[in-house]
């Protein structure tokens, strides 16, 4: 919780640091990394992270962990993009094979360039990219259909391969940009894959340790091998420890050792609203530590692809939580997994009244439901 800036609210001003902190923000959701955000920087507003995006450009939107899209600092790229790269293009990408897909081959000779050339002037919606790479080709055979999916297609290639990065969208289309163009002082290659994998392995730890090598793995994507050679390299930076009742092998930062210690264990955590795939949520494979596990399944949904916006209460997920909005109404809806404290359903109630602000909605109505 301190770690993820959820203890306490941090200042506006180190809305890069609590980026940089938790590895990321999820943003396979478009609102996600926006709740996010408000959860962890006091008076947080939209458009300070647009301005970081698309103005700064200390943050930039790139398909990394998994395979999913998350909002990163831009310095970082190089580290995130080096370690991750070959992952997408050996073991994550391959549903990118033929019958329904051109060969990889013919895509990295034919339709890389094109898209690459086609950015050359400026950013490009997926719908202008596809109509003028597909103008550009002779075949219009099925092949060529899904190559700008919306769940990436191509351009997943492209931004693993260093080429694209995400642009400001035009209203509610994604847009597209070239990396040497939208950040033409990022390099890629002052960082190799195996130094990049220690160093994510660094950043991982400092937002999720103590974690085991399989939670690294699962969370970043990397095979079991490429994670035990990161904690190898690594060795001399970490701590072992462990958990009362838990088994495992769970690794620390030395540096973090004395924070631990430092902590109260018996200081309540103020209770948050996160929204859908916080990062919190997906940092670990064991997550009995946030979560019981006869209630993992209301929350994590592998099957749909799905995982809902949870109320944590003292640090452990209590509970899920929806919400409807009319104009000038929001209705913030939990259902709790179990009889709530008459506290907790007044610290909750009080910051979904904070939440009902940040929406920019004059009243809120407080549910909660069996």
């Amino acid at each position: 919780m301190v770690k993820h800036h959820l203890f306490k609210r941090t200042e506006k001003s180190q809305l890069l640091r609590v980026v940089e902190d938790i590895c990321g923000l999820h943003a396979q959701v478009h609102a996600t990394p926006y709740f996010s955000l408000w959860n962890r920087v006091k008076n947080f507003q939209n458009a300070s992270l647009d301005k970081a995006l698309y103005e700064d450009k200390t943050l930039v939107k790139i398909w990394c962990m998994r395979g999913t899209l998350h909002l990163i600092p831009s310095q970082d790229l190089p580290v995130y993009n080096q370690a991750l790269k070959r992952m997408w293009f050996e073991h994550h990408g391959r549903f990118m094979r033929a019958p329904e897909w051109l060969p990889a081959e013919e895509r990295k000779k034919v339709i890389h360039p094109r898209i690459v050339e086609a950015l050359a002037q400026r950013p490009l919606t997926r719908r202008e990219l596809n109509d003028k790479v597909r103008s550009s080709l002779k075949d219009g055979s099925l092949p060529y259909d899904r190559l700008f999916s919306g769940w990436g297609g191509v351009l997943k290639e492209t931004g693993y391969g260093g080429m694209t990065v995400h642009a400001q969208p035009r209203g509610s289309e994604s847009c597209f940009a070239r990396l040497d163009k939208w950040l033409p002082n990022v390099d890629l290659d002052k960082v190799d894959e195996e130094e990049a994998q220690e160093r994510l392995l660094l950043k991982y730890l400092r937002g999720y340790g103590p974690a085991t090598q399989q939670d690294f793995a699962l969370w970043s994507g990397l095979i079991a091998d490429d994670a035990k050679g990161a904690i190898e390299s690594a060795s001399s930076l970490l701590n072992e420890v462990g958990i009362e009742g838990v088994k495992g092998r769970f690794l620390l930062l030395k540096e973090d050792r004395k924070t631990l210690e430092s902590l109260d264990p018996d200081e309540k955590a103020p209770p948050r609203l996160l929204p859908k795939y916080d990062s919190l949520l997906l940092g670990h494979k064991d997550r009995t530590r946030i979560i019981q596990e006869e209630h993992r399944k209301n929350v994590f949904k592998p099957k749909v692809g799905d995982t809902a916006a949870t109320l944590l209460v003292n640090g452990r997920i209590a509970g899920t939580w929806r919400h409807k909005r009319t104009k000038k109404t929001v209705t913030i809806i939990i259902k709790p997994f179990e009889t709530m404290s008459r506290e907790d359903v007044k610290q909750a109630e009080s910051e979904a009244k904070e939440l009902s602000q940040f929406m920019g909605r004059t009243e809120l109505k407080f549910e909660i439901t069996p």
